[in-house]
């Protein structure tokens, strides 16, 4: 049996798997009940509740991170890329990567709701992070993300916004062969803006506006202007088998303008999907 032939075989099972599991159960798990945390590389000030949990996987064939909620006020990132993949590559060591949020308050009248976030990763040794256009991004040693994240609930309205920095100890865009001067200062600051809508049970439309390093896509990339737009579905939310009602969905829109090199990447139409 060719290639193509197994491909086919495993589309109609899968086709199948999907048709069969159709049927209403009495446990649903609508998308207006869930907790974002960065819906299209936004960012919102909500934490999961304690022991909740979720993974996400790009469709890049690469582990992706989960998110759990320590306490109802803490939640832990765990981004499995560098953790797993930095044992492919010199020196062999996994990759320290973490992150926490930590909920201060909840929207309180004209209070909007108040949160923490950090990160913290070291790279071992130099490591290309990605292209743009004819450049590619290397960066070595430590990095740290901090800011404040605030939000108001109007109904089925989110309205979110954040502001804080970023320390990078090195990081440098190179040109074929020829490197560029390294990213400077260390410190740059980053911003973020967003509003989510969710209509309905079943899918959420969003917009972010970013400037400064993101923690999704494009990451930990100082003076970046980023405009993401998107939506997340749940196309199963009433089926019979927990993982597919658990299952989400988002397609996104991803923009993004590199001051440092004058150059843009981006995918215009939000179909670019990440899987939840």
């Amino acid at each position: 049996m060719n290639s193509k032939k197994i491909y086919i075989f495993l589309c109609f099972c899968f086709q199948t798997f999907l048709l069969s599991g159709q049927i209403d159960s009495s446990a649903t798990n609508p998308i207006n009940d869930d907790t974002y945390l960065h819906p299209v590389d936004g960012i919102t000030p909500y934490t999961l509740k304690k022991g909740e949990w979720f993974y996400a996987q790009p469709l890049l064939p690469a582990p992706g991170w989960a998110f759990v909620g320590l306490t109802d006020n803490l939640t832990l990132q765990l981004d499995f890329t560098p953790l797993i993949g930095g044992i492919f590559i010199e020196p062999h060591y996994p990759i320290p990567s973490v992150s926490l949020r930590y909920k201060i308050a909840n929207q309180k009248k004209i209070l909007p709701a108040f949160s923490i976030e950090g990160q913290f990763f070291h790279l071992w040794d130099t490591l290309k992070r990605y292209d743009v256009n004819d450049y590619s991004l290397y960066q070595k040693g430590t990095y740290f993300h901090l800011k404040t994240m605030y939000g108001y609930q109007f109904n089925s309205l989110y309205i979110n916004w954040s502001a804080g920095f970023d320390y990078m100890e090195k990081m440098w865009w190179k040109k074929d062969s020829a490197a560029t001067d390294e990213l400077t200062p260390n410190v740059n600051p980053n911003f973020s803006a967003g509003i989510s809508w969710r209509p309905s049970k079943w899918i959420s439309y969003h917009i972010a506006f970013s400037y400064g390093a993101t923690l999704t896509y494009l990451e930990n990339t100082p003076r970046k202007t980023q405009f993401n737009f998107g939506m997340r579905i749940a196309p199963f939310y009433k089926n019979k088998w927990r993982l597919l009602r658990n299952l989400r969905i988002e397609f996104i829109s991803i923009n993004a303008w590199f001051a440092d090199i004058n150059e843009y990447s981006g995918i215009p139409l939000p179909i670019y999907p990440l899987f939840y």
